[in-house]
């Protein structure tokens, strides 16, 4: 995938729009990462989900379990 079309699929998907404009300007974006970018921050994205949605507490224990599930992946 190129700069072009994973644009092209952002601008199809107007709610992501907003999220890859607030992220594009921190990297040099060009065809051979633009995919690793992506699941750069999607990785983001699902590590908060996971600390909002409590299933890791942040606690010591929390920690550790969320560690350990990074790890297996």
């Amino acid at each position: 995938m190129n700069i072009e079309e994973a644009i092209g699929m952002l601008n199809g998907m107007a709610a992501h729009a907003d999220w890859a404009e607030e992220w594009m300007p921190k990297y040099e974006i060009a065809d051979s990462n633009i995919h690793s970018i992506v699941q750069k921050e999607i990785g983001i994205v699902f590590t908060k989900v996971l600390e909002d949605a409590g299933v890791y507490t942040r606690t010591e224990e929390g920690k550790a379990a969320f560690k350990r599930f990074i790890e297996s992946l």
